[in-house]
């Protein structure tokens, strides 16, 4: 054959394989795409059916300040069997149970209904796939097959669950978990494609109503690991040992309003096969912090007078007369017998606080007046929610229709006849740290790439006057007349002030409840916190001895965490027994140093 010829010869075949190729492509597109419910109709009628998989999201990590996870989500599979693939053996039924974990009556029953595939919602573990493979791989089943899947890993357990939260099945999603599930969840794929007979899973090259998974946002919290789990063991200890109903523990950083830790006991272990709480109690009620309300007792005795001071009512040289009880209108308030004589004596501000004198509190909120403390306190924010982020946050209460208001102002101002969340109270203290600043708490710093950015509340006092408070309260733990005076660090200021508060809810025989709220270190604090023991009833409920020690724990986790030097002067101070500061006092007119009974 000539050249010619050949070339004309190949150039004929090109053009027939072409054209071919080009027939071939019209037709496909004609099937896939033109004809595409005719097409599908056609497969169901020939024994061939269409199927839709979900491609599941992996669901975003909620991680610490520190950069560990608090929850993230696991690999592992999911089992699927297609029984016309896989031997129909006793044997093989039982070597698969036993890799899976998965009883074998239910592959045999699905085997003898005459099911054609099934997927189980058991997540299989890594180590668990490898044993499948091995059996499919044996038996040569290849309708066995193994889908990734995922599973919720909690790091920390019941340590950090009441903020955390769980995804339990049956039941709705709890603390950041349920707060932020829309954004942690993202969006499931899905996949439309046929099986054919034996069931094999065939994807559509070209098909619309498939869709692309979007997974869920990563949450950066404000939680530091290291101070939740110091948290989280401590209030526990103390619940445990006091025989109390339950107690929390916040820890704050005063300069940001962040939340380092949130703790609180009963709690519960958010693991899928662990039981739902402690005791009777359900997952959505054990979050204490931002969902029951407290009275602060004498801790509240700072905030007032911070007001006081601030408004000039009283100076650092004031002094009041404290008998041991004063009467208002028909009631008689009492100061509470902490060193042996309820009667304190004349007073400065710095001693009433040392000595937790209620009268002295009584006094200073009378004197700055009702409508002016009423609104000192909702600026403190202690009257609504936070806005921390979390489901279920109750505001605090206080009656404004209350028509003894003398009464009632006096009492608030050694921390009765107001209630409110911990949360709120621990912020409302955190401003004294800060300079008299109040930032808004914040416990979520970052959600996907949405930054919460720190953020001023208000000033609450001026900074002098918050300085002032803070060498009050350093002198509670410092001075040996101090209630808080056992809960020293060696080397180290501390300031804080106790507290015990009568319950608000007395209908199962009253109680108390221990607080401290305290400082570390006193000069310039990276924590504020907030401890509070609700109804201790193994003898012991003042706040010093109940709260307090779980605050020193907590105390010397905030310590090593930022590695904080000792402090020198308080060395030496701890050697000498350190006394309080004695103010000489103002001079005062002749006559009574201060009429104690005040009409309401």
């Amino acid at each position: 054959m000539s050249p010619a010829a050949e070339f004309d010869r190949n150039r004929l075949i090109a053009y027939g394989l072409g054209a071919l190729f080009v027939v071939a492509a019209l037709t496909q597109a004609k099937v896939q795409v033109l004809d595409r419910g005719e097409t599908l109709e056609r497969a169901r009628k020939r024994q061939r059916f269409t199927l839709t998989r979900t491609e599941y999201a992996r669901r975003g990590a909620i991680m610490s300040a520190d950069g560990k996870p608090l929850a993230q989500d696991e690999d592992a599979y999911q089992l699927g069997i297609t029984f016309a693939r896989v031997p129909r053996s006793e044997a093989f039924f039982m070597d698969l149970a036993r890799a899976s974990g998965i009883p074998a009556s239910e592959f045999e029953q699905l085997a003898l209904r005459g099911a054609t595939s099934q997927v189980w919602p058991k997540a299989i573990t890594p180590e668990e796939a490898r044993a499948i493979a091995d059996v499919k791989t044996e038996w040569r089943a290849d309708g066995v097959s193994l889908a990734r899947a995922s599973k919720r890993d909690y790091r920390l357990g019941e340590a950090a669950s009441a903020v955390v939260g769980a995804i339990r099945d049956g039941a709705p999603p709890t603390g950041l978990e349920g707060a932020l599930a829309v954004d942690l969840a993202g969006k499931n794929g899905l996949t439309v494609g046929l099986t054919d007979r034996a069931g094999a899973f065939l994807p559509m090259r070209i098909d619309q109503s498939s869709s692309a998974k979007h997974d869920g946002l990563d949450v950066l919290t404000t939680i530091e690991s290291s101070l939740q789990e110091v948290a989280a063991a401590a209030i526990r200890e103390a619940v445990e040992a006091n025989k109390a109903d339950n107690g929390v523990a916040i820890v704050m950083d005063p300069s940001t309003g962040d939340v380092l830790a949130m703790a609180n006991w009963p709690s519960f272990d958010p693991s899928p096969k662990a039981n739902v709480a402690r005791g009777d109690q359900p997952v959505s009620d054990l979050n204490p912090v931002v969902k029951e309300r407290f009275e602060p007792g004498s801790t509240f005795k700072i905030l007032t007078l911070a007001r006081a001071l601030d408004r000039g009512k009283v100076t650092a040289t004031t002094t009041i007369y404290c008998p041991g009880q004063i009467s208002i209108g028909k009631k008689v308030i009492h100061c509470d017998n902490h060193h042996g004589n309820r009667a304190h004596g004349s007073v400065t501000p710095e001693m009433a606080i040392v000595k937790s004198c209620n009268i002295s509190a009584a006094n200073w909120a009378l004197r700055v007046g009702y409508g002016d403390f009423v609104d000192y306190i909702k600026s403190l924010g202690l009257l609504r929610p936070t806005g921390i982020g979390l489901r279920g946050e109750v505001k605090g209460q206080f009656r404004e229709d209350e028509p003894a208001k003398q009464l009632q102002l006096a009492t608030v101002g050694f921390g009765q006849s107001i209630a409110t969340t911990p949360l709120a109270l621990c912020s409302a203290f955190s401003m004294l740290g800060n300079g008299g600043m109040r930032m808004q708490p914040r416990l979520i710093q970052k959600v996907g790439s949405r930054v919460n950015a720190v953020r001023e509340a208000g000033r609450a006092v001026k900074q002098e006057t918050a300085a002032r408070l803070m060498s009050y309260m350093e002198a509670v733990i410092e001075s040996d007349a101090g209630t808080g005076h056992a809960l020293r660090i060696p080397g180290f200021r501390l300031a804080g002030k106790t507290g015990t508060a009568q319950r608000i809810n007395r209908n199962d025989g009253g109680g108390y409840v221990s607080n401290f709220v305290g400082f570390v270190p006193a000069q310039q604090p990276r924590a504020v916190v907030l401890v509070m023991v609700n109804h201790p009833k193994a003898g012991q409920y003042y706040g010093a001895s109940v709260a307090g020690p779980v605050f020193v724990k907590i105390a010397k986790g905030v310590l090593a965490r930022y590695q904080i030097a000792p402090d020198s002067d308080a060395t030496k101070d701890a050697q000498a027994k350190r006394t309080p500061v004695i103010v000489r006092p103002e001079r005062r007119q002749a006559g009574p140093e201060l009429e104690v009974t005040v009409r309401a």
